[in-house]
C-alpha cells in the first residue's frame, strides 16, 4: 500500500510533494506516476491565483491510499469523475474506497473543511478532475449575495447526501473528455486545460444558479441514467446496424418509452436517432480521412444505402465533401 498525505491549502506545495514523490525529475505539468504504482498522471493548471485545475488520469499498479486532511479555509472542491466510489460519511471525513460498479460519470461538491480517506485498489482505473476554489475566491460574492451562499450550502449538503447520484449534464461529460482524455496525445498547451477548466467552472455555477432544493438535481434515478448510457454505448457499437427504433431501446433500459426518450435527450443533447446518425458520421469521417478507405467500403460498413444521402448529410455535418481528396 503506498500513502499519500496531503491537504489543499497551497496547491502549488500539493504540486511539489506529489512531483517529490512519483516524477522528481520532471519539469512538465503532467507528473507520471513510476510504474511499480500506476500507470498515467498527475496534472495540476492554475486557472487564476484562487482557483486550480487538478487532472488525475491513471491506472493503479498498486493499492493507494490518499490522506486529504481538512483544512480551516472554507475552500470549496468540485470532483469530476467517470470511476465509481463506494462513500462513508463520517463526523470529520468522507471514506471513499473505489468500486467496480457501473457509473456514467458524476461530480459531487466538497467542503474543505471536511477531510477524505480514499482508497485506490490495484487495477482500479481513475480518471477525474478537481477544481479548487479558494475562499478568497467565493467570500466576495457570498458577501455581495447572502442568497448565493446559502444555495452553495444546500449544494454541498446535497452533494454530500446523494454523493453517488448526481451525474455529469452532457456539456460537463464533453468537457471533462476533453481535459482527462484530449483528441490528440500530444496535446501540452498550458492555455488548451485552462479554458476548458473555466467552462466546466461556469457549468458548476450555472447549476447552482438555477437551482431549486425541491426540484434539486440529486433526486435522480441513477439506475436509469445508468441505463441510458448503456444504450448509448450500445448504439457507439453497433454502427453498422440498421437503427433498431425507440420502442427497442427503451426496452433495452427497461424504462417507458417517453421516459427513455426526454431522458436520452436531457442527457445527451440529441435524440436517440440523431444521436446514432450522428455517431456513424463522425465514423465514416474517421475511416476516411485517418483510414484512407473509400466511400464505397465507408457506406459498406456503416450500412449506408444512399451515396448522394450519405454525402449531403457528411456535409451538412462537417462543411466538406467526404470524396473531396479521393
Amino acid at each position: 500500500m503506498h500513502k499519500y498525505s496531503f491537504d489543499f491549502s497551497d496547491i502549488d506545495n500539493l504540486r511539489n510533494y506529489f512531483r517529490s514523490q512519483l516524477d522528481p525529475d520532471s519539469s512538465s505539468d503532467r507528473i507520471y506516476f513510476p510504474p511499480e504504482i500506476g500507470t498515467g498522471y498527475l496534472s495540476y493548471y492554475k486557472i487564476s491565483p484562487e482557483v486550480f485545475l487538478l487532472v488525475n488520469n491513471y491506472t493503479a499498479n498498486a493499492d493507494i491510499e490518499y490522506l486529504r486532511k481538512p483544512i480551516n479555509e472554507k475552500d470549496i472542491i468540485l470532483h469530476f469523475r467517470k470511476y465509481a466510489l463506494d462513500h462513508q460519511l463520517e463526523k470529520d471525513q468522507i471514506i471513499s474506497t473505489y468500486s467496480n460498479s457501473y457509473t456514467p460519470g458524476n461530480m459531487r461538491c466538497m467542503d474543505a473543511q471536511q477531510g477524505e480517506q480514499v482508497f485506490i485498489t490495484k487495477g482500479a482505473v481513475v480518471k477525474s478532475t478537481m477544481i479548487v476554489l479558494k475562499s478568497s475566491y467565493t467570500k466576495p460574492y457570498f458577501m455581495k449575495s447572502s442568497d448565493m451562499a446559502e444555495k452553495v450550502d444546500s449544494y454541498i449538503r446535497y452533494s454530500h447526501q446523494y454523493i453517488n447520484k448526481f451525474y455529469l449534464s452532457y456539456k460537463q461529460s464533453n468537457l471533462f473528455d476533453q481535459i482527462v482524455n484530449p483528441d490528440s496525445e500530444t496535446v501540452e498547451n498550458y492555455l488548451y486545460y485552462i479554458a476548458r477548466g473555466i467552462r466546466l467552472l461556469e457549468t458548476f455555477w450555472k447549476d447552482v444558479l438555477k437551482w431549486e432544493t425541491e426540484r434539486n438535481p440529486f433526486k435522480i434515478n441513477s439506475t436509469q441514467v445508468g441505463s441510458i448510457y448503456k444504450v448509448s454505448n450500445y448504439l457507439r457499437e453497433n454502427l453498422h446496424e440498421p437503427f433498431v427504433g425507440v420502442d427497442q431501446l427503451a426496452a433495452m433500459a427497461h424504462m417507458s418509452r417517453t421516459n427513455f426518450f426526454n431522458m436520452f435527450k436531457e442527457i445527451h443533447d440529441q435524440t436517440p436517432l440523431e444521436f446514432f446518425n450522428n455517431k456513424k458520421l463522425e465514423s465514416s469521417y474517421n475511416m476516411i480521412f485517418s483510414e484512407g478507405l473509400s466511400i464505397k467500403e465507408v457506406m459498406d460498413t456503416l450500412n449506408y444505402s444512399n451515396s448522394s444521402k450519405f454525402k449531403k448529410a457528411f456535409y451538412n455535418k462537417f462543411d466538406i465533401y467526404p470524396d473531396i481528396n479521393l
